[in-house]
């Protein structure tokens, strides 16, 4: 929460629409209209759209008030707008005034894949002892980052912040901001999302590599020792270095091993004579290395191991993201948020372990440059070993329907978007069927896997 007064004393801002009210309080930020929520600050931001023709829209949606660089028409009489130079530069300014004036330990995350769902297990296990801020679903970039320390309130006791990285000195950046005592590297997988947009996987690893290089000598990095190229990354910084994962060299380290189908995941972790059984409400052997980061940051500011652990066992899996939803007829693995060749694979196992018909439906993975046909036709033949039935969403995915069925499977099927496989699977799907729905974020796959888990969703 903050104030008209911490708003126009961080921004340098002036207000030229409706009236001044001393101690006028707001709760949050938002850039997008449509999820603007009532009581919260709306930045007029620039990007492919422009912010400023959505001022009116947010105002109708319940926001207290709008920072905009220029005037805009058609605004209610008492519609509270304030005008700066740049708003994206007056939202960066706003949260670090008020990361200053709420100075709290910060956990910073990256990696190429698991950083939200290594977020949300992280919040978890502070949880424990600490109220907990957190990054909303993936804010990782120059706009979600600053929108994470609006929400900050004086009850607030430790964050975690999601970092992404797209481009050399983003995460340095972002770090300025964050300020990190905990860094978090989660994987670097040789077949990396958003490839296209980096030159190699190596420069992708110096990007993540600046999370830990902008630590504190006092402060701990923890790298995944399962990954060869997380944890080389090592000499990156100076803070201390612990490395956690299923590796024999792990300082904490995941044994026992136990996916128990749909339900989850169990295992006991280790730390020196330390010992404590994990339970994860969330499929997928994959997750273990979340599981263990999250310990790792919440026994460093003080929770004990044993706690935790007991916490882990409460988190939600964040939306769309292998979520398993049941309804009467179906079960539905909800990964649609967005995909990349590693992701897809740890998708494809946990299907692969659930009972009755498996049906894969997969979309394009985006973005991945040169290395795009070999990964969607490892992504076929890996489905041909894992589900019953496949289908291919988006021309890209019609590789990986091809080479699944080179590799002998039989039931394949392509379309060209979600409304054409929701048509599909309606007239295909049978009771007792366990349906994946994965891939990439602009395919808008999360709204079939809605309608897939609705209660109404009727199958033959």
């Amino acid at each position: 929460m903050f104030t008209l007064d911490d708003l126009l004393d961080a921004t340098g801002g002036r207000v030229i629409h409706g009236a001044i009210q001393q101690g006028r309080a707001f709760v949050g930020g938002a850039f997008d209209s449509r999820v603007a929520e009532p009581g919260s600050v709306f930045f007029a931001l620039r990007g492919e759209r422009d912010g400023h023709d959505f001022v009116a829209d947010a105002f109708g949606r319940g926001v207290a008030a709008a920072v905009v660089e220029r005037s805009v028409e058609g605004l209610p009489e008492a519609a509270l707008v304030v005008q700066v130079p740049e708003p994206l530069q007056a939202l960066r300014r706003l949260a670090e005034a008020l990361r200053d004036a709420h100075p709290i330990p910060a956990v910073g995350i990256t990696g190429n894949v698991g950083k939200t769902t290594t977020k949300e297990a992280t919040a978890a296990a502070l949880g424990a002892r600490y109220r907990v801020l957190r990054s909303a679903a993936s804010f990782n970039n120059e706009i979600g980052v600053p929108l994470t320390f609006l929400a900050i309130e004086a009850s607030h006791e430790v964050a975690v912040v999601e970092i992404g990285f797209y481009v050399p000195g983003e995460i340095a950046d972002l770090c300025s901001l964050v300020r990190p005592r905990i860094g978090v590297i989660t994987a670097i997988p040789e077949r990396p999302v958003h490839f296209s947009r980096t030159p190699s996987v190596e420069g992708i690893a110096a990007g993540k590599a600046e999370l830990i290089a902008s630590l504190p000598a006092d402060g701990l990095a923890l790298l995944n020792a399962d990954d060869p190229r997380v944890r080389s990354l090592a000499p990156r910084t100076k803070a201390r270095v612990v490395l956690y994962g299923e590796s024999s060299d792990a300082e904490l380290r995941a044994t026992d091993v136990r996916a128990t189908g749909l339900d989850g995941l169990r295992f006991v972790a280790r730390r020196g004579a330390e010992t404590a059984d994990v339970r994860l409400p969330i499929p997928g052997r994959h997750l273990v290395t979340a599981a263990l980061a999250a310990i790792g940051a919440a026994t460093e500011l003080g929770v004990p191991l044993d706690e935790a652990a007991v916490a882990l066992a409460t988190m939600d899996a964040p939306a769309h993201r292998m979520s398993v939803r049941r309804t009467e007829d179906l079960v539905v693995i909800d990964d649609s948020y967005n995909a990349s060749p590693a992701a897809v694979a740890a998708a494809l196992a946990v299907l692969g372990s659930a009972g009755g018909r498996r049906v894969a439906v997969l979309g394009d993975m985006l973005e991945l440059g040169t290395l795009s046909a070999d990964a969607h036709e490892e992504a076929g033949r890996q489905a041909a070993t894992k589900a019953d039935v496949l289908v291919g969403i988006g021309d890209l995915a019609r590789t990986i329907v091809s080479a699944a069925r080179t590799s002998g499977m039989r039931e394949t099927y392509t379309v060209a978007d979600a409304a054409e496989a929701l048509m599909l699977l309606r007239r295909i799907l049978r009771r007792g069927d366990t349906v994946l729905v994965k891939g990439s974020h602009s395919l808008a796959l999360d709204r079939l896997a809605d309608a897939l888990a609705r209660p109404s969703a009727r199958i033959a």
